[in-house]
């Protein structure tokens, strides 16, 4: 998650974005893919979208940050409907309805920051209603944005500001599971407050966890040891992982979904029109879509000074492997 250039208050604390644009150079790792578009936003209307996940039945869930929203895209369908909703996510002031991820049972869950203390946490969306209810403990969380179910149950939640990662046990209060230098910014996008571990996935009994700063790709097992997978040249955001491993992530300013292999070697899977800033990225889930790689363009290009990208929308890429099934 990058934020726009906006400002936002915890306690005393002001914050405004101003981000450094990196380059980025990734030797691709076999002929990129074509991206093709599966719904696009209204940019105007405040539709920026950050966040997807999907549910066991291939159904899609988008946040449009900005506005609080939660989105579902039924499977085989490319209509969105607004299927939830959180008050108090002031746009232009908040960050907003962040990452997204799903249960076993199909309720949806999402990490919202709001300068509001009542508002600010993670969320759970009952699968049938889309009737909200703020997690317990959720509201200490200082930036709550990626989230990953492991197969017990416990959700894992990465806080950017804090450089840590919450576990939020089945039906339990959420607490910091791990805190640790590798996880927190370095401050070098200039945003006033450090933006750290972001994008979260799991695999096996690890997490895959990305520093938007550090630019790095991290592997934490359940003794929480921390490995430094690889060093990316562009600052990662949101990430999703494939049954042998491999990692895939979104690479906002440049456009890029890029593929990090269990070497940290790194390859291009897709760049350029139409990605406008990827936010987010997960497999899909039903018949014939293990392999297809879903994301949102956040669309934020323009505000760090590059030109107008297509626009927010849902895209899918063919990356030839499947992904790890949704827990």
């Amino acid at each position: 998650m990058f934020a726009p250039r906006q400002w936002f208050r915890r306690g005393a604390l002001a914050i405004v974005t101003a981000v450094a644009i990196a380059t980025i150079s990734i030797a691709p790792a076999h002929a990129q893919s074509d991206v093709h578009i599966l719904v696009a936003f209204d940019e105007s209307a405040g539709q920026n979208t950050e966040g997807i996940a999907l549910d066991r039945t291939g159904d899609v869930f988008v946040s449009v940050s900005p506005l609080g929203d939660l989105w579902k895209i039924p499977a085989g369908s490319t209509t969105p409907q607004p299927f939830g909703h959180v008050d108090g996510v002031v746009p232009g002031r908040d960050f907003g309805m962040l990452g997204l991820a799903v249960d076993v049972f199909g309720n949806v869950y999402a990490a919202v920051q709001s300068a509001d203390p009542a508002v600010d946490g993670v969320w759970r969306f009952d699968r049938r209603t889309g009737d909200a209810s703020r997690l317990p403990g959720t509201s200490a969380i200082a930036i709550p944005n990626g989230l990953a179910f492991d197969t017990r149950g416990n959700l894992f939640v990465t806080d950017s500001a804090a450089g840590a990662i919450w576990r939020i046990p089945w039906g339990g209060s959420a607490q910091v599971w791990l805190q640790d230098p590798a996880l927190s910014g370095d401050g070098s996008l200039g945003l006033g407050v450090p933006l750290g571990a972001n994008g979260i996935a799991y695999r096996n009994g690890v997490l895959t966890v990305t520093n938007t700063e550090r630019r790095t790709i991290l592997a934490i097992d359940r003794s929480r040891s921390i490995d430094v997978v690889t060093t990316l040249a562009g600052n990662p955001d949101g990430v999703a992982m494939d049954v042998f491993g491999n990692a895939y992530v979104a690479i906002n300013l440049q456009d890029t979904i890029a593929r990090v292999a269990p070497d940290g070697s790194i390859g291009v899977i897709a760049s350029g029109d139409p990605l406008d800033f990827p936010s987010s990225v997960a497999f899909g889930t039903a018949g014939g879509q293990r392999r297809t790689l879903f994301g949102v363009n956040f669309s934020l290009s323009e505000q760090f000074g590059l030109p107008p990208g297509f626009g927010p929308a849902v895209f899918t890429v063919d990356v030839g492997a499947p992904g790890v099934p949704v827990p």
